[in-house]
């Protein structure tokens, strides 16, 4: 009987931590196209992306395969050494974060990566639930307080156009190309869940 409350729990555990996590359609309503209305990396910094959310690329049936490569292989639209390629099930591809940092997905067509069809996306890192202490009256602000709001790429002044990828880390909540389940859900798996364990 204690080993069944032990897995009920672990299963629930999980259901809760999957309920958080976001499913993202690359490029919003456009989809995984060459000419999107707008810019991948444009759509990605509007949206927050954290670990367990899945990213949909929607490219038709037949469409060139999405490739998941390095930093130096996307800046080159460099085809032959992805670290993995997704598999299109039915015109979609989808990828799962499972860690934070930096992710690069370009098409697998050389010509269509150089035409703009490539996305990176900035995973952010699991933050505690609890909420810190505040520091004791009368002591110095902590070095992040005072850094800049964009970070700049080496050799840029502050007037330059381009800014360094790190700019983009601040980002809004989801917006419209992410669905969540709903809370109801929440409440009918603890209801349940709650029976079962008493």
């Amino acid at each position: 009987m204690a080993e069944s409350k032990k897995l009920l729990v672990l299963i629930f555990a999980a259901m809760v931590s999957s309920l958080e996590a976001y499913v993202f359609y690359a490029g919003g309503h456009d989809g995984w196209v060459v000419d999107p209305a707008e810019s991948y990396n444009h759509w990605a910094e509007r949206n927050r992306f954290q670990i367990n959310d899945t990213i949909v690329f929607t490219n038709g049936e037949g469409a060139d395969p999405v490739l998941l490569v390095t930093e130096p292989d996307f800046d080159a639209c460099n085809t032959r050494n992805p670290v993995r390629r997704l598999e299109d099930g039915g015109g979609r591809s989808e990828f799962r974060f499972d860690r934070s940092g930096a992710f690069f997905f370009i098409s697998s067509d050389e010509d269509r990566c150089q035409k703009g069809k490539k996305l990176y996306v900035i995973v952010m890192a699991v933050r505690p639930t609890r909420p810190a202490l505040a520091p004791p009256p009368g002591s110095p602000p902590p070095l992040w307080a005072s850094a800049p709001e964009y970070g700049q790429a080496p050799g840029m002044s502050v007037g330059d156009e381009g800014m360094s990828r790190s700019s983009s880390l601040e980002a809004p909540p989801p917006m419209a190309g992410a669905a969540r389940l709903d809370g109801v859900i929440t409440g009918a798996v603890l209801g349940v869940l709650g029976a079962l364990v008493l």
